[in-house]
């Protein structure tokens, strides 16, 4: 059990950067690739405000990447609120305790499809459907035995980390005298709503929060840049990333331990696509602005009724609004539109024409036939201009990274240490996690090479387990598969055999993970398809990359190097 409000110092020397964020929830991409942005190295010290978990897509496999980054040091996290709870959850044994695990089990799934308890339960092969109130306290304890790394993780993160003048807590601090903070109830230091706009100030310190998306501070505009309160001193950094349709991932970059407040820049990642600017547009203030405290409206047109509802390919089409806080009728993109409860709501918004230059990169919303929606560094707004459609640099690069890139993943640089070693000549290629069929094919152009699908299946009984290679177009049949393998009731394997065998997570499975395999659990079973190909396309036990290589190299090389014989089947 926890003991109260804990505090960690920071021991940064002289002259050493300090990258600072908060609020990732889930969103291990935007995490990785802003690290990369930001040419994170070991000689960095990162700092994790809190809120690593749920509300996005990759809870637990974030909370994985954290403890890693972690555990090679001159990486600080304190807790957050969510944080806070999930553990709580988890742990508390009581028959309340498995009456709420339950619950949230169920609300987080149906709220934000998914986070860490579903996350957990997806590994052992279970889902939110097989829960049931005589069955939770089970569940509960199968995690606390299978996860007990990750949770005490969570349960182990301190309150507050302290560096020279500067303060790092979630939520926000009534005091800078930290000893009276000292072994009190955390859970106000970590869920302190709108910290900014209670009055507190600091004269020796600079406090650093998250917890509270920063566009909830700004009136008439929707900005999610960090927000640099100089008088009060304190700097507001959640970017709403996972929490707010535009969200997006801040980090402060402080160049020294003892750097003032104005020597401060930040960068953001998200998931958007980017687009140049060819034309001036001078700034129109919006006449309408939604927040998530007054968010309910009244449809007045649907997408298939409004006058665009025929838009051009990959535009979306606008829907008319009515706001009932204020009765003012807008239109707003179709996706902007959400419901809960029979409640139907717009996610954060504003309407402005953004000051946009040529040259500037704006991050895309969504393609109208009235402009974009767009971001320009954190800041929405419509822009109606001309541009240019930016094409992610997907180029081939031989051999591996440099060592010095510390946001990679020790699984990804084991892969390309372990073709050094046999020889094998390989391109590399990086880039954001494949989430849309646009970027797929952006990557499998980039690779020229045979793309593979690849499938983890088992047995019914989960003792005979196959990694599938077949033809990415190529679909098949259990019963046939079946037949020629000799191993009947094949089906998706839980993903905890994925991650013990291979070292790999769902979504970046590919025959790399084979050198993991070091017992022979795994059967690879091969498509005599695939060996039509010179070249040879798989993730390097990571989906923010891909490799290729020779085929005869995976399949006289790789394979006997690493111990396993395929079967070939046809399918």
């Amino acid at each position: 059990m926890r003991k109260g409000t804990t505090i960690q110092e920071i021991p940064a020397q002289p002259g050493q950067r300090i990258l600072v964020m908060s609020d990732i929830h889930g969103h291990m991409d935007n995490l990785f690739h802003l690290l990369k942005k930001l040419n994170y190295t070991r000689d960095d010290i990162l700092v994790i405000i809190g809120d690593l978990i749920d509300k996005g897509p990759d809870s637990l496999r974030t909370l994985r990447y954290i403890m890693e980054l972690y555990e090679r040091g001159n990486v600080y996290v304190s807790m957050g609120n969510v944080d806070l709870h999930r553990y709580f959850i988890l742990t508390d044994a009581s028959e309340e305790g498995d009456r709420k695990f339950l619950e949230h089990a169920r609300w987080v799934k149906d709220y934000w499809q998914g986070g860490l308890i579903p996350d957990m339960l997806s590994e052992l092969g279970l889902e939110i459907r097989h829960l049931t109130q005589e069955n939770a306290g089970e569940v509960r304890a199968r995690l606390n035995e299978h996860f007990r790394k990750e949770i005490a993780f969570i349960g182990g993160l301190p309150t507050i980390l302290t560096m020279g003048k500067y303060i790092f807590v979630h939520g926000g601090i009534p005091t800078e005298n930290l000893d009276e903070l000292a072994g009190t109830d955390e859970l106000p230091l970590l869920k302190n709503d709108a910290f900014l706009n209670k009055g507190t100030g600091f004269s020796d310190h600079i406090a650093v929060v998250g917890h509270f998306p920063v566009c909830l501070y700004r009136e008439g505009i929707a900005d999610l840049s960090p927000i640099f309160a100089k008088e009060q001193r304190i700097i507001c950094i959640d970017g709403g990333c996972g929490v707010k349709l535009h969200g997006q991932l801040n980090s402060l970059i402080i160049p020294d331990r003892d750097a003032d407040m104005d020597e401060i820049e930040w960068d953001f990642s998200d998931e958007f696509p980017v687009v140049k600017a060819t034309e001036n547009q001078e700034r129109k203030p919006g006449t309408i602005q939604i927040q998530y405290f007054d968010s309910e409206v009244e449809v007045l047109t649907s997408a298939e009724d409004a006058p665009n509802a025929e838009a051009n390919a990959g535009k979306e089409a606008l829907l008319r609004l009515r706001h009932l806080g204020t009765g003012r009728e807008f239109d707003v993109p179709a996706s902007f539109l959400w419901e809960y409860g029979g409640v139907k709501h717009c996610s954060d918004y504003c309407d402005e024409w953004l000051e946009v230059s040529p040259g500037d990169e704006l991050h895309v919303l969504a393609h109208t036939d009235h402009g974009i929606l767009a971001k320009k560094r954190g800041r929405m707004g419509r822009y109606y201009g001309a541009y240019e459609e930016l094409v992610a640099g997907m180029r081939r690069t031989q051999g591996a990274p440099p060592s010095y890139e510390a946001a990679r993943r020790k699984r990804e640089m084991d892969t390309y240490a372990l073709l050094d070693r046999l020889g094998i000549i390989y391109e590399r290629i990086d880039h954001r996690e494949a989430r849309t069929m646009a970027l797929c094919a952006a990557v499998d152009e980039a690779l020229d090479a045979v793309i593979c699908k690849n499938l983890f299946l088992c047995n019914r009984q989960e003792t005979r387990f196959y990694l599938l290679m077949l033809p990415g177009d190529k679909h098949f049949l259990t019963k046939d598969l079946s037949k020629q393998i000799g191993s009947s009731r094949l089906s998706f394997a839980p993903s905890q055999y994925m991650e013990e065998f291979l070292h790999i997570a769902p979504g970046s499975v590919s025959a790399m993970g084979l050198m993991n395999d070091t017992d022979n659990r795994v059967q690879l079973l091969i498509d005599r398809e695939i060996l039509k190909g010179e070249y040879f396309g798989c993730h390097p036990c990571v989906n923010t990359s891909s490799i290729r290589m020779r085929m005869n190299d995976l399949i006289h090389v790789f394979l006997p190097a690493v111990g396993h014989e395929p079967v070939y089947v046809e399918l």
